[in-house]
């Protein structure tokens, strides 16, 4: 047989362009496999919320359950004492509230009295007082984990508290490694390996590379230099496996074979490579599977298996971007941001806070994210930890701190910051961006509109979500940019309209049509100061001439809509405004306000940004639109569409 003379050299970014466009058709398959045993897989679609965490009202402290009503009235001049069985019964962390009961007093806040069973106190309480409502971590239908994610062990234990046992993920791709050559011997065989003998290791490298890289190796006995053999172990290979691997056998050698096998069975489209070591590389395509022929020295082996092999493996895994194994920045590393919001702390204890990251105008800004103890999904969304020092009482806005990250910064700087309200297709955006494989994503934290607008403003975001009405003319976001940025740099992204309204129970046992109707016997659930939805429903109390204070539950507070849902769900309010496909994925009923505008603010420089033109892309997309529908309650007549103020 002749000698393999290489003809046509290719540049090695050319012919590993042109063997991936070669496999363009290649799509990712996704299996089933069981939650607990999930860790480093990457997620093949959305992972939703089958139940809430936790699914009830729980204690937050160790003390006593009590009827926050019959609290009224307690203070120093005027101490209150409570009865065990008729004002409150013991509770400690973890335990279930039990109704009536509504609130906890902690231990540490009661005066033991000389009567058993009472105790003294100087202060009231008020409803879900140190007590984890239910939802407060997780809500039942909520995003868990976008598709393209790598699942960690955080991870995991936020799916188990989400109800989730199986989860589809990303199968990996089986890589069929075949050893070559009449000189290899069995690197385990028993006793010496004689002269003109070599032991073969490449295939182990190789079985382990491809273990690194997120597949699954098969390895094959060693094949003598023989073609006949070598075709039927690549036939045999091709019909087992999604990629291929042959060892030795590729370069110009009287005995390599590798090349006219291939050439017998499929096509050879690259043979040499201008690299050294590893020119002899051959890029071939087989069933229309990848076969690569590697050079048997063991740095050239590894080279090209890097530069040839792990690309051709990422066409299996979805999210390429995700692949950490080759990673500049490892997690962990040490990185300066610049603090979004100021963080105070006790004088007792060393903290470590949550945080987001994103690099904004060539700095690094961590948003601080939720820091209760039972917040798992803190874990799940942070890129880092932002340390406070014990002895310290906290960290003071825009300053300089370190973060250990748990992303690569190469990661984490193709990130978009979204800063602002909160809406449940930013979840479905990011999850969007994610999937088109161009390694950005999106980052959201959720502050309310007008906190958002402020966080642009010190250009510490990108985009800010905001809803907010003018209530001279009706108009929405336009106004206030307009106060808040008089210098005229902005841009309004039109994003969706929503129906906004107030959510209740299956049935509306309150029977509530409308504003009016929220009595003082009625329990409603706020959202926080600065939100759009807060805003709006100030506006209707003034427009019907009510006042807060009339409004049970008013201080009640909550950060999401989905929030809003839940607690209405698990009876911890009678309603709450929020919008209709909330109410939609908990079950429950809805009563039309009014349909807003729920629109991106930015810069107008910060449209040239490559993560705002993906945004852009996306938002106008089919694919969105029929995310929408499927969601409910929106409309998009204007999605997408740029404003200048």
């Amino acid at each position: 047989m002749k000698r393999n003379l290489y003809l046509n050299i290719k540049e090695k970014e050319a012919a590993r362009q042109e063997y991936l466009d070669a496999f363009a058709e290649v799509r990712p398959s996704a299996e089933k496999i069981a939650v607990s045993e999930s860790l480093g897989r990457m997620t093949a679609e959305a992972v939703y919320a089958v139940c809430s965490s936790p699914a009830y009202n729980s204690c937050a402290m160790d003390g006593i359950a009590v009827i926050s009503s019959h609290t009224k009235g307690a203070s120093e001049d005027h101490p209150l004492t409570l009865e065990a069985g008729k004002d409150y019964v013991e509770a400690d962390t973890g335990d279930m509230l039990p109704a009536p009961y509504d609130a906890v007093i902690m231990a540490e806040d009661l005066i033991e009295t000389e009567a058993e069973g009472s105790y003294r106190i100087i202060a009231p309480t008020h409803p879900l007082a140190h007590v984890r409502p239910a939802g407060e971590d997780i809500v039942a239908g909520e995003m868990v984990l976008p598709s393209g994610h790598r699942i960690r062990a955080v991870d995991i234990s936020a799916l188990l508290a989400a109800g989730v046992r199986e989860i589809p993920v990303v199968r990996k791709p089986i890589v069929g490694i075949i050893p070559t050559g009449d000189e290899m011997m069995d690197c385990f065989t028993a006793g010496d390996i004689p002269d003109g003998r070599i032991p073969e290791t490449n295939s182990w490298m190789f079985l382990n590379l491809v273990r690194e890289n997120g597949g699954e190796g098969k390895r094959w006995p060693i094949v003598p230099d023989d073609p006949k053999r070598l075709g039927d172990a690549v036939k045999e290979a091709l019909a087992q496996c999604d990629i291929v691997i042959v060892n030795a056998g590729s370069s110009a050698g009287r005995d390599d074979y590798t090349v006219h096998v291939l050439r017998e069975l499929g096509e050879v489209l690259v043979h040499g490579v201008a690299v050294k070591p590893g020119k002899p590389v051959i890029l071939g395509k087989a069933g229309g599977k990848p076969v690569i022929g590697l050079p048997g020295y063991p740095v050239s082996a590894y080279l090209t298996f890097m530069e040839f092999v792990v690309p051709v493996m990422k066409l299996f895994l979805k999210n390429a971007g995700n692949v950490i194994a080759q990673s500049t920045n490892p997690a962990g590393k040490v990185i300066r941001a610049k603090l979004s919001k100021t963080l105070m702390s006790s004088l007792k204890y060393e903290e470590y806070v949550r945080v987001k990251l994103g690099m904004v105008e060539g700095e690094m800004i961590a948003s601080p994210l939720e820091r209760g103890a039972g917040a798992s999904m803190s874990l799940v969304k942070a890129d880092g930890f932002c340390v406070i020092p014990r002895s310290s009482e906290g960290i003071v806005a825009h300053e300089e701190v370190e973060v250990r990250a748990l992303r690569p910064l190469e990661q984490i700087e193709k990130t978009l910051v979204v800063i602002g309200s909160h809406d449940i297709i930013l979840d479905v955006i990011n999850d969007m961006m994610l999937e088109r494989q161009t390694g950005m994503s999106l980052s959201s934290t959720h502050v309310g509109s007008l906190s958002g607008l402020i966080a642009l403003r010190k250009r510490e975001a990108h985009l800010a979500p905001s809803h907010l009405l003018c209530e001279e003319d009706g108009s929405y976001n336009t106004a206030v940019v307009r106060e808040m940025f008089p210098e005229g740099e902005m841009a309004i992204i039109k994003g969706v309209r929503r129906r906004q309204g107030f959510l209740v129970k299956k049935g509306n046992p309150k029977g509530i049509r409308q504003i009016t109707d929220i009595t003082p016997d009625v329990r409603y659930i706020n959202r926080q100061k600065g939100a759009g939805t807060r805003v709006l429903f100030d506006y209707l109390l003034r427009k019907n001439g009510m006042k807060p204070e009339e409004i049970t539950g008013y201080e009640n507070e909550a950060a999401t809509h989905m929030s809003v849902a839940v607690a209405v769900q698990k009876n911890n309010a009678d309603t709450g405004m929020g919008i209709y496909s909330c109410a939609k994925v908990l079950g429950l009923d809805f009563v039309d306000v009014s349909f807003e505008e729920y629109d991106f603010v930015t810069w107008k420089t910060c449209l040239e940004l490559p993560y705002i033109k993906e945004f852009l892309k996306v938002i106008r997309s089919s694919e969105f639109r029929a995310r929408l529908e499927s969601l409910g309650g929106y409309t998009c007549e204007e999605t997408g569409e740029v404003r200048f103020v």
